[in-house]
C-alpha cells in the first residue's frame, strides 16, 4: 500500500472511531440516565445501531462508504487490541479467594447456574442446528450455545453493583463470588472449545494443546507472576508511589504480548494469553490499581467500543426474517432466562436464602453483557455460529443485560 492510499484508509479509520466512540458515549449516557441501565447496554445498543440493521437499513447507499470493508480489518484488530487490555486488566482483577469459598449458597448458585443453562441449551440445541446450522459440526454448535446461555458477565455485574451501592452487601458478595466461579468454568471451557476446533478435533492433538495451556498457566503462577510482583514492589519502594514507571511497563507489555503469542501459538485466541497473564498478577492491589489509573479509562472509552461496534455491523436483524427465526430467537431469550436466572434462583432457595435475596442474586448472574459477547464473537470466528443464530445470541446477551437493573430495583429488599 503506498503512502497515498495509506493515508486515505488512515482518515477512514480515523472518521470510523469518531463516530463509535462519540456514539458509545451518548447512547450508554441516555441509556443509563433515561432507562438506569448500565453503560455497557447502551454501548452494545450503539454499535447495533450503527450496523446493517438501522443505520445500514436506514442509509443503504452511503453506509457501506462509511463502513467500508476497506477497514473492516483495520476496526477489528483495533477492537481485539482493547480486548487485549481489558482481559489483562480482567484477569488482574479477578479474586481467587472467590474459588476458595466454603458457603453452600456460593456453591449451590454457581452449580446451578452452570448446568441449568447446559441442560437448556441441550434441550434446544439440536433443533436450532437442524433449522439454522445444518453445516456446522452439530458437536461445537452445541458446544458454543451451551457456553453462550451459561456465562455470566463478571465486570458489568461489579460496574452495577457499585452504581446501585450494592458491592459490600450479602447479595453483591453471594453474585459476585458465583460469578467469579461461573466465569473461570466458563473461560476453560472456552479455551477447550477452541483448541477442539483448531485441532480438528483430533484427540491427540487436542491433549497436547491442552497439556501446553496447563504448564503455561503453572509457568505463569510459579515463575513468571511472583518475579514481576517482586519487581513490582521494589519500584514502588524505590518511587515511593503507586506509579507505573516506563522500565516496569516495558517489563509488563513484554510479558503481555508474549503471553498472547504462546496462547496463540498453543491454538487458542490471545484473548486468553492476556486474561491468564492478568490472575498471575491479580494478588499485587498497588500494580492493579497502577494499571486502572492509567489505562482503563483509555481502554473503556476508545477501544471496548470498537469490539461493541463490530459486534453490531456483524449483526443482521434482517438475517431474521420468517416467523420460525423469530421464534428460535425468543426460544434462545427463554432458555436463557429460565436457565440462568431460574438456576440460580433454585440454587440460592435450596441453601435458605429469603425470596427476595435470591431474585436479586439470580438477576446479577443471568447478565451476559462483554462475556458472552465475547464468547459468541469466538463461535463465529469459528466458524461455527452462522449469521443467524449469532444474531440471536446478540439479542439475548443485550435483553439478559438490560433486564439486571429493573429487577434489582424491583427485587430489592427494602
Amino acid at each position: 500500500m503506498n503512502p497515498i492510499n495509506i493515508e486515505g484508509h488512515l482518515k477512514l479509520l480515523l472518521l470510523q472511531w469518531v463516530v463509535i466512540i462519540a456514539a458509545a458515549w451518548g447512547v450508554g449516557r441516555l441509556g443509563r440516565r433515561f432507562f438506569n441501565q448500565p453503560l455497557a447496554v447502551g454501548e452494545i445498543a450503539a454499535g447495533i445501531l450503527l450496523g446493517p440493521s438501522a443505520l445500514g437499513a436506514i442509509w443503504p447507499h452511503d453506509w457501506p462508504t462509511m463502513f467500508s470493508k476497506e477497514t473492516q480489518q483495520s476496526l477489528q484488530l483495533l477492537g481485539q487490541l482493547g480486548l487485549v487490555f481489558l482481559l489483562f486488566q480482567v484477569g488482574m482483577e479477578f479474586d481467587f479467594s472467590h474459588l476458595r469459598s466454603k458457603s453452600k449458597t456460593v456453591s449451590a448458585v454457581s452449580i446451578c447456574g452452570m448446568t441449568v443453562p447446559i441442560l437448556c441449551g441441550l434441550a434446544i440445541g439440536p433443533w436450532l442446528h437442524q433449522h439454522f446450522a445444518p453445516e456446522t459440526p452439530a458437536f461445537g454448535f452445541q458446544f458454543f450455545l451451551c457456553i453462550a446461555l451459561s456465562i455470566s458477565a463478571l465486570p458489568i455485574m461489579g460496574r452495577i453493583l457499585l452504581e446501585m451501592r450494592l458491592e459490600r452487601t450479602a447479595i453483591g458478595v453471594m453474585a459476585i463470588s458465583a460469578a467469579a466461579i461461573d466465569d473461570i468454568i466458563g473461560w476453560v471451557l472456552l479455551g477447550i472449545a477452541t483448541a477442539m476446533v483448531t485441532a480438528n478435533f483430533d484427540v491427540v492433538h487436542l491433549l497436547g494443546q491442552l497439556a501446553g495451556i496447563a504448564v503455561f498457566f503453572l509457568a505463569l503462577h510459579k515463575v513468571v507472576g511472583p518475579w514481576l510482583r517482586c519487581v513490582w514492589r521494589r519500584c514502588e519502594k524505590n518511587s515511593s508511589g503507586e506509579e507505573l514507571s516506563a522500565s516496569f511497563l516495558v517489563l509488563l507489555l513484554i510479558g503481555l504480548y508474549l503471553s498472547c503469542l504462546i496462547t496463540h501459538e498453543l491454538g487458542i485466541f490471545v484473548i486468553f494469553g492476556a486474561f491468564l497473564f492478568g490472575t498471575a498478577l491479580h494478588q499485587e492491589i498497588t500494580l492493579v490499581k497502577a494499571w486502572r489509573k492509567r489505562f482503563s479509562d483509555m481502554v473503556l472509552v476508545a477501544f471496548v467500543p470498537i469490539f461493541f461496534t463490530n459486534t453490531g455491523l456483524n449483526t443482521k436483524i434482517g438475517a431474521l426474517q420468517t416467523p420460525v427465526a423469530w421464534f428460535a430467537c425468543a426460544l434462545v431469550l427463554v432458555a436463557a432466562v429460565v436457565g440462568k436466572l431460574g438456576g440460580c434462583y433454585l440454587g440460592a432457595r435450596l441453601t435458605g436464602q429469603p425470596a427476595r435475596e435470591a431474585a436479586c442474586v439470580a438477576a446479577l448472574m443471568n447478565t451476559r453483557a462483554l462475556m458472552g459477547l465475547i464468547a459468541i464473537n469466538i463461535g463465529r470466528d469459528l466458524g461455527l455460529l452462522p449469521a443467524s443464530v449469532f444474531t440471536m445470541l446478540v439479542i439475548m446477551a443485550l435483553f439478559t443485560t438490560a433486564m439486571c437493573g429493573p429487577l434489582l430495583r424491583w427485587w430489592q429488599p427494602k
